[in-house]
């Protein structure tokens, strides 16, 4: 049964009210099925059998259009083509999911960076080439000797028989996760002299996750992370001894197996910060009174909001977001540039929080996050923004004219807000309407 994802639950709802013999699941239902099955045309024809159409259908219309779950054939399609397809899907899903998130300030920490083509003919793998040939314009990262993971520091590549190399498809962000981080990442596997990945999570269509230095996974995919930025990209290739060993997993990984992996960090979280102060059985204040450290935290708090948020656990990220409020507000600063840091981060926490509670559609507790985040910045567009709708939905238009107003003068141009300004004309005409046929039907009893 196929299992669907959270995000498409539109897309659901839309195919259910089409189709009434799909369960919840977009699947058949028994009755459906064995109408399907059990009825029989006179000439042999089963009864969802062959049709004839009246015209040829358009594929990219079909697949682009709204409310259609298509399956694959997987055994009328190359292999290579089918992970392709795959890959393809996901990078879709990730720029799809930017496109449709208003929420600048997550979207600026949670944004992938799409290349121009598919991930698929960037991966820089040539099945012409053995590893051998590769392993020359690599940096070899890790030795060892090749048959039990013995690491071997100070000793020349050309004496170490086994490890872990890397090559950087595209350039990463910031600090390398350390050790007990949460990261987050998609990969595809491959065999040595093979196009097909033997493991992805493009095809699963959801990223691997895991805390680093746990060995969850695969050590050598362990080792490898730990030497990544946020949004990096890399080819590693990894000997067998940090991966399925000597005797690997028949019949699908064979024995000695080394293996390519192309390998994204989506993102990380230094989990073992907040894991710390959970701990701790004193209040807040008393943690730490150095201002660094209590900002790292607090932006680590963000960081898992940020996180929940982009999983659509709502309620979640707004706990996070509300435990850093609550731990900021007590970090003293001792100078202006401490003052700007903390004004921004707190800044930072309302506009997330205001954000989560417009999804939720709590309108009051929207507008009061974001009135707490004009206090700190008057010309903050995405309070402005935000307050505006939330006044919208709550029919005070009033209210909502003047925010959005003010984020006009502010940004003329800017298109969410022009959008905004149309939807709340379209609310007050069709205000107005209502009213018109209320008055009507009051002064036309008979």
């Amino acid at each position: 049964m196929t299992n669907l994802n959270k995000a498409s639950d539109q897309m659901l709802n839309e195919l259910l009210n089409d189709d009434a013999d799909l369960d919840e699941y977009g699947e058949w239902t028994d009755e459906a099925l064995t109408r399907a099955t059990s009825n029989k045309r006179a000439d042999g024809e089963e009864e969802y059998g062959q049709i004839k159409l009246r015209k040829p259908i358009d594929m990219e219309t079909l697949c682009s259009s709204k409310g259609q779950i298509l399956e694959l054939d997987q055994n009328e399609l190359d292999s290579a083509e089918l992970a392709r397809i795959a890959t393809q899907m996901a990078m879709d899903d990730v720029k799809e999911n930017q496109q449709n998130d208003t929420d600048q300030y997550i979207n600026n920490e949670l944004k992938t960076r799409i290349p121009t083509r598919d991930l698929f003919s960037q991966r820089l793998i040539d099945n012409t080439q053995d590893f051998d040939d590769q392993l020359g314009g690599m940096q070899h990262l890790i030795k060892t000797n090749g048959d039990d993971g013995t690491p071997l520091n100070g000793v020349p590549s050309s004496e170490a028989a086994g490890g872990i190399w890397k090559q950087i498809i595209y350039d990463g962000v910031g600090e390398t996760p350390p050790l007990g981080s949460t990261v987050r990442i998609h990969y595809n596997a491959y065999f040595e002299l093979n196009d097909e990945p033997y493991d992805s999570t493009y095809i699963r269509r959801r990223p691997c996750e895991f805390q680093l230095g746990k060995f969850n996974v695969l050590p050598g995919l362990d080792l490898a992370v730990r030497t990544m930025q946020k949004r990096e990209r890399a080819k590693f290739i990894m000997s067998s001894d940090l991966l399925y060993g000597e005797h690997g997993c028949p019949p699908r990984i064979p024995p000695k197996a080394w293996s390519l992996f192309i390998v994204e960090l989506i993102s990380w979280i230094d989990s073992t910060i907040v894991e710390k102060l959970n701990k701790l059985k004193i209040s807040d204040d008393e943690v730490t009174d150095d201002f660094n450290e209590r900002i790292r935290i607090v932006q680590t708090l963000r960081d898992m909001g940020n996180d929940e948020y982009a999983k659509q656990n709502l309620e979640r990220a707004i706990r996070y977001y509300a435990k850093g409020k609550q731990f900021l507000i007590k970090t003293k600063t001792n100078d202006e540039h401490q003052s700007a840091q903390y004004k921004e981060l707190l800044l930072k926490l309302y506009l997330n929080s205001a954000q989560c509670y417009l999804k939720l559609r709590n309108y009051e507790r929207t507008i009061k996050n974001s009135n707490e985040a004009l206090q700190l910045d008057s010309k903050s567009i995405k309070a402005l923004f935000r307050i505006s709708i939330a006044y919208r939905s709550m029919q005070q238009f009033d209210q909502a004219r003047t925010y959005l107003n003010t984020a006009i003068n502010i940004e003329p141009y800017n298109a969410e807000i022009i959008d905004e300004a149309q939807r709340l004309d379209r609310a007050i005409e069709q205000q107005k309407k209502n009213e018109q046929k209320l008055y009507y039907r009051m002064f036309n009893k008979q």
